[in-house]
């Protein structure tokens, strides 16, 4: 079995994390603007935008994770760079369980998450900071770990496996032209990226 690389896992996890964020900030942007033109005070509108993401991002992250994770071990962005999460002691295993996933995407978005806090003006900068900081740990044991493991995945006796192989059930990938997807999905990735990190500087 071989263990999946630095730069795969973080790849699937920044595709991942843009299937739950590009919806969640559309929703909110369309709220804002909703909102201001019914005469809400932009100041106020913003806040509850800012508030509307975070609420978001969480609800889709627990249902995206937990079911993904629990029943197959494998995400849109694992499948797309052939990756597959599996239980330590049960290794050919699909899937990890709910119990488990659930209490691992919980570690994921205390010491790993991908949402800045320190963007979300309700939130206090000191908090911020913190929780922001927090969000590294999980890089840095990816990067030390000989086992390439996250640290929510030591914790929870998990780890990520290269599965060229791997897909859904009743999916077959030969369908999808995957090289231009994988292509297209980070550029994708790159340019919403960038716009999502301005739209965070001016609605700061």
């Amino acid at each position: 079995m071989k263990h999946a690389g630095f730069w795969r896992q973080v790849f699937a996890v920044l595709i991942d994390q843009l299937i739950i964020i590009l919806p969640s900030m559309i929703i909110s942007g369309i709220y804002y603007y909703a909102a201001a033109a019914q005469g809400v005070d932009p100041v106020t509108a913003g806040s509850n935008a800012d508030l509307l993401v975070l609420g978001l991002v969480i609800a889709l992250s627990i249902a995206y994770y937990v079911y993904l994770n629990g029943r197959y071990g494998v995400t849109l962005g694992r499948h797309l760079l052939k990756l597959k999460l599996t239980r330590d002691d049960e290794p050919n295993r699909d899937g990890i369980g709910y119990g488990r996933a659930a209490v691992r995407v919980l570690l994921f978005a205390l010491a790993g998450g991908f949402v800045s806090a320190a963007a979300i003006s309700s939130v206090p900068v000191v908090a911020a900071v913190l929780i922001d900081a927090a969000s590294g740990a999980t890089i840095l044991w990816l990067l030390i770990d000989t086992r390439r493991r996250t640290l929510e995945d030591t914790i929870m006796g998990t780890v990520m496996v290269y599965n060229p192989q791997g897909k859904f059930p009743d999916f077959d990938p030969d369908k999808l032209p995957l090289a231009k997807v994988r292509l297209y999905a980070f550029t994708a990735l790159v340019v919403l990226n960038a716009i999502a990190s301005v739209y965070s500087a001016l609605n700061r």
